[in-house]
């Protein structure tokens, strides 16, 4: 069975769609079969990968796989072992749909059931979540072995952090127990600036090990990924990348240990 891993945080522009695709990107490299999950209604994830406007995905996304109980047959593939899960912004729109199929309004765990359907098919599933604290991220955290909690190096984000741990430590005591932190990912970082290398100082301070060694820092060349999809030919590709090589090898270690 595959390790299901969530990528979180409840502010926007933190970089977890970069993370979440690039992650799945170099897992696929690697030879793992890798099921990625677009579970943010904003669908970046979407567009990265499969380099298609998310509205070509209509009615045929993560929503229908969920109201459906049925992955396979909205799983694409995007290239050698990386298949993905598409999402559009109907996802929005869950806890109606929910409703319309079964008696509550909302079930927490309707992620996990979908993917424990396919979840023996991949050595891997990385779940792009959303930029809040709603049924969305719930739902993904309920379906998760491991959850990777970014920090973009300034205030807000930092400021963010607490409460999303409590989020992580309360889908744990009632739904699922086997929930772990993989770590704290410093992202987005410009360590030229005080203020970045500051609030990673005071996460190493407050989180102690919990924080990745490794520290992302702003790339143009990430950026631009977003535009062409994610592309390992260049020196200028592998520079990019070689950030999230080291964060992945953090990753694969505490994962292999069962986390700190």
């Amino acid at each position: 069975m595959g390790t299901t891993i969530s990528i979180g945080v409840q502010k926007g522009g933190v970089g977890k769609s970069s993370t979440t695709c690039i992650t799945s990107f170099l897992l696929a490299e690697k030879g793992y079969k890798v099921l990625t999950v677009d579970f943010d209604s904003q669908g970046n994830t979407t567009q990265i990968l499969s380099k298609r406007d998310i509205y070509s995905f209509e009615d045929k996304t993560v929503l229908n796989a969920i109201i459906d109980l049925d992955p396979q047959k909205y799983i694409i593939n995007v290239r050698e072992n990386l298949d993905l899960l598409p999402a559009d912004d109907i996802l929005s729109t869950l806890g109606n749909q929910m409703g319309a199929v079964t008696p509550k309004r909302y079930v927490p765990t309707s992620l996990k059931e979908t993917l424990d359907l396919v979840k023996d098919n991949y050595d891997f599933i990385i779940i792009d979540t959303p930029p809040n604290l709603g049924d969305l991220s719930v739902s993904a955290l309920a379906a998760s072995d491991y959850v990777v909690v970014m920090l973009q190096s300034e205030p807000l984000c930092f400021k963010a952090i607490p409460r999303y741990l409590q989020l992580v430590e309360l889908i744990k005591t009632r739904i699922t127990p086997t929930l772990k932190l993989a770590g704290i990912l410093p992202s987005m970082s410009d360590t030229r600036t005080r203020i970045d290398t500051s609030i990673i100082e005071q996460a190493r301070e407050d989180y102690e090990d919990w924080v990745f060694e490794t520290v992302i820092k702003r790339r143009n060349r990430i950026k631009e990924f977003s535009i062409l999809g994610i592309q390992n030919s260049t020196k200028e590709d592998r520079d990019a990348l070689e950030q999230y090589q080291q964060f992945l090898g953090e990753l694969m270690n505490r994962v292999k240990k069962g986390t700190i």
